[in-house]
Formats: structure tokens, C-alpha cells, sequence
């Protein structure tokens, strides 16, 4: 397991930032915050944290999927990662649960969590689900979203990213360095394209 050390204090919700990373906090246990780093157990010194929460859904499924998604925080992004499985169930050989990009993690912690099987990549998942307008988001949806190079494509081929979202503006992704939780900026927003639920 790992014990993370900080130097100055840190600003954290049921999540723990450092660095502009935050970590779910599981539990506390003495002077310790349990979490989740790189799909192993890892404990943060409770004086060097400030603790907000995100309040959880009473849907068992949702929170098993954001549970699995804590367990990937800190994880490698990869490009073309190598999927869990084949988008029908059939587990693919080559796949390491130390390395994502961002369809492969919401894959993997979709089957992980509730056995959805959802297919290899954004632009095939996004026709998957139930629609859901931005209005009407809820903890446990996949936001999916255009960037700098898709922005200007035509239909599904205008998506290029996917994120869980976590409520009240946070979500669980990965996009070029490892998986992590953020706040939702003015630009993120601007490449939302929709949300879809699958639970």
C-alpha cells in the first residue's frame, strides 16, 4: 500500500487534493484517510486534509461503478489502450488494469461495477444507453464531449471523450496523464455534447 505525505495543506471533498489531484476518501481510521491509488490501498494523514463530501445515490450499481473508478485514481493514461473485453463480454488478452484511455476505463468500470457491457470506444458508446439532457445529469452518467481535433466532425464523429460524472460538477476520466477526479471547467463544458445512463 501506499502513505501519501503532504507538504502544505490541501483542499479535499470525500476527495483529497494534491496537486490539482483528488482522491475518494473511503473511510477514516485513526488519524488516517483511507483511499484508492493505482487499484491498490492507500492512506492520507487526516491533519493535511480538508474534507467536503459528494453526496451518494441509493442505487447500489451506480456507486459499485464509482467505487471501481476510485480504484483506477492515479492510473496511467494510454492511448488505445487495450479494452477489457471485446464490447460483448469476451475478455481480450493483453489487458492491464494499469493502463487506460478514457472509453476503455468507463468500459472497465462499468463491467467491473454492474456488469454492463459497454462497447470498445466513445464513438460506439455514445449511442449505447438512455439520452440524458445536461439539465437532468445525475451521479453515474457518462458525459461525452468533442475536442480540438473532433470539434468541427459531424455526427458521432465529433466525439473524442468520455467522463463518469461524480455530482455536483465533478467527474472520474482520463485524458492525458492518469485517471483523476476534477471540477467541470467553462472549458470542458463548452466541448459537452450529451450525457448518457446505462444504470
Amino acid at each position: 500500500f501506499f502513505i501519501f505525505w503532504l507538504i502544505s495543506r490541501c483542499v479535499k471533498m470525500l476527495l483529497w487534493q494534491n496537486e490539482g489531484t483528488m482522491y475518494a476518501l473511503i473511510e477514516k481510521t485513526g488519524n488516517w484517510y483511507k483511499t484508492y491509488y493505482r487499484g491498490k490501498t492507500g492512506y492520507i494523514y487526516a491533519s493535511y486534509a480538508t474534507v467536503f463530501t459528494l453526496e451518494k445515490t441509493e442505487d447500489t450499481d451506480v456507486e459499485n461503478v464509482i467505487t471501481e473508478g476510485y480504484k483506477t485514481l492515479g492510473t496511467p493514461y494510454v492511448y488505445g489502450a487495450v479494452r477489457f473485453h471485446d464490447g460483448n463480454g469476451k475478455l481480450l488478452g493483453g489487458f492491464s488494469a494499469q493502463k487506460f484511455d478514457c472509453s476503455s476505463l468507463i468500459q472497465y468500470i462499468f463491467y467491473k461495477g454492474a456488469g454492463v457491457l459497454l462497447r470498445s470506444n466513445t464513438r460506439t458508446q455514445v449511442t449505447q444507453g438512455e439520452y440524458v439532457a445536461k439539465t437532468d445529469l445525475q451521479r453515474g452518467d457518462c458525459m461525452y464531449f468533442t475536442n480540438e481535433e473532433r470539434q468541427y466532425n459531424k455526427g458521432i464523429e465529433r466525439v473524442g471523450h468520455v467522463a463518469l460524472y461524480l455530482g455536483d460538477d465533478y467527474i472520474l476520466h482520463t485524458s492525458s496523464d492518469y485517471a483523476r477526479i476534477e471540477k467541470m471547467t467553462t472549458k470542458r463544458w463548452k466541448f459537452f455534447i450529451e450525457a448518457r445512463r446505462f444504470l
